[in-house]
């Protein structure tokens, strides 16, 4: 059987992870991630829940998901020579709202007021 190289990327809070793979040619990015053994790591327990949850379901940018390339993908993509699948961790925060704080105190600083 054919099989392709991919690397898996995760950076956690402390460490980052990082490994290249040799896995069989139709590998789905779930079983890479599965056959990597990071699903294991105590760090990554709620990605491995979260996983069984959304096997075929759309990825939800307010909680775990994962991509190749920086595109979010569903964890049932199948994956191609050179992938390099990355694992994000949910966002502690809404960048929309910290923008608009930001600005705000800007706006304040020189100045303006609320109407």
């Amino acid at each position: 059987m054919a099989t392709i190289t991919i690397s898996l990327a995760y950076a956690d809070v402390d460490t980052q992870h990082y490994a290249e793979l040799q896995v069989p040619q139709g590998t789905s990015l779930y079983q890479a991630i599965e056959q990597s053994g990071w699903l294991d790591l105590p760090s990554l327990a709620q990605f491995s829940r979260w996983c069984a949850d959304n096997m075929t379901t759309n990825p939800n940018h307010k909680a775990w998901y994962v991509g190749i390339y920086s595109q979010k993908k569903r964890l049932d993509t199948v994956l191609s020579d050179g992938d390099r699948v990355e694992i994000y961790r949910p966002l502690s925060y809404d960048p929309m709202t910290r923008r608009k704080s930001k600005s705000v105190v800007r706006l304040k600083k020189l100045g303006y007021r609320p109407l």
